[in-house]
């Protein structure tokens, strides 16, 4: 039986629970889907995956459509100005990549999104987009792990 007193802890739990994939989703070299969304490291932004093949290919150039929002203000997404992608392997470093990718990607806006153009996955494995956002809340990162090819 759960009682009042109970209540906030189950729906605390239950919200941490929920959210868990969606926030970790940077931390780990596991593949899997690719997230939703991601909160960047000291929680200033919230980057979401808005366009994205499935699934992602091998060998072949592809674009993501990305929003980035700043915590402050969510409904009011950032422009490409102070965002930079970089992708590589982490192969279970915790900083920076083992290996970057092969080509350099492009961050542009069109539609309302920020377009990462020209990502390239040279290897089935788990990629990861290293997102810079330097806004009016300062400058973060967020981390992407995307899983190539099934791998």
């Amino acid at each position: 039986m759960i009682t009042a007193r109970c209540l906030p802890l189950f729906t605390l739990l239950f919200a941490t629970i929920g959210f868990q994939p969606a926030l970790a989703a940077g931390d780990s070299d596991a593949a899997g889907a690719v997230p939703a969304q991601v909160l960047s490291e000291q929680g200033l932004y919230r980057v979401e995956v808005r366009q994205v093949p499935e699934p992602l290919p091998q060998g072949e150039h592809f674009n993501l459509g990305l929003r980035v929002v700043s915590m402050d203000n969510p409904d009011e997404p950032l422009d490409a100005s102070g965002v930079s992608v970089q992708a590589g392997m982490r192969h279970g470093r915790e900083e920076g990549f083992a290996h970057g990718m092969q080509s350099e990607p492009v961050v542009s806006v069109r539609d309302g999104l920020i377009l990462v153009e020209g990502l390239y996955f040279h290897m089935g494995g788990a990629w990861t987009l290293q997102v810079t956002i330097d806004g009016d809340d300062g400058e973060d990162q967020a981390w992407l792990t995307l899983p190539c090819c099934g791998g």
